[in-house]
């Protein structure tokens, strides 16, 4: 079976609310279908959503916040959860194949608010990320922060933060498990011993993994989780989750036949779907 769940229905623009509209969902399907993709995931993200605002509040208030983090959510937080899931909920009901998602981020400060929100929707899963440790934006760009940082340090503090994540028992799948390397930074030694401990909570937690076909489009040109890390989830009995990353209808399931190809030479042969946060293991075709 085809996948696709990590699809978001706007760019990374939050000046405007997204666009709830049957007709810009049908886009998305129609390039699903186009791409031979038999169900994506809708799973916006959560910074969009004035009911996660206070999730972040310990970091935007943080003194030390970068200016271009700041900027970043100063358009955020505008748009209803409630009306997103409302909106899912009834194209689901018309008989059109998506699943109801949502893309986190793990604040570890705010876990247990994470939960308290998360708790009140009916979600087909849920998406972890790790995209800030404490006030460092760890994709915004290469000049924010990684000037300033030890690469192998930073490495280990993002897999601690994401294995805690993991821990936390809050998400069903892991979205861009390497994204820190998205600039080109790596250790200069590969971490296998990182890569291991991070296959181990993920399984102890009971988590999958995502595959992500993003990295290509982004400045490392390789797809999350490179082969080194993917393997060790592999040898730990991971499952995985196939995604796009896409912000537009266009990039639906893009170059997600490189994706199953890369999974597959690792060993992997099915992949995880969702239904109501039940995870169902379907062949990797």
């Amino acid at each position: 079976m085809r996948l696709d769940y990590h699809v978001h229905l706007e760019f990374d623009d939050y000046q405007s609310p997204i666009r709830l509209e049957k007709e810009r969902l049908l886009r998305y399907i129609e390039q699903a279908e186009a791409s031979g993709v038999d169900e994506i995931g809708i799973s916006e993200h959560c910074y969009r959503f004035r009911e996660f605002k206070p999730v972040f509040d310990p970091m935007l208030c943080h003194p030390d916040l970068p200016q271009a983090v700041a900027e970043f959510f100063r358009h955020g937080f505008i748009d209803s959860l409630d009306s997103y899931v409302d909106f899912l909920l009834a194209a689901q009901g018309e008989g059109l194949r998506i699943k109801i998602g949502l893309e986190v981020d793990f604040i570890p400060e705010s876990a247990e608010l994470i939960g308290q929100i998360l708790a009140a929707y009916p979600w087909d899963y849920v998406i972890g990320s790790v995209h800030f440790l404490g006030t460092f934006p760890v994709d915004t760009s290469p000049h924010v922060g990684w000037p300033e940082r030890d690469v192998t340090t930073t490495y280990e503090e993002y897999f601690s933060v994401w294995k805690r994540a993991c821990a936390s028992k809050l998400f069903d799948t892991m979205a861009h498990p390497d994204l820190l390397k998205i600039f080109g930074a790596r250790p200069p030694v590969t971490p296998h011993r990182l890569y291991a401990d991070a296959a181990e909570a993920a399984k102890r937690a009971g988590v999958a993994v995502e595959v992500s076909s993003a990295g290509l489009r982004k400045p490392v040109g390789e797809i999350y989780p490179g082969k080194a890390l993917l393997s060790a989830f592999r040898q730990a009995g991971v499952p995985i989750t196939i995604g796009s990353d896409a912000h537009c209808a266009e990039d639906v399931g893009r170059q997600l036949d490189e994706v199953r190809r890369w999974a597959n030479e690792v060993g992997y042969t099915s992949i995880t779907r969702f239904e109501g946060r039940r995870a169902i293991q379907v062949p990797l075709t």
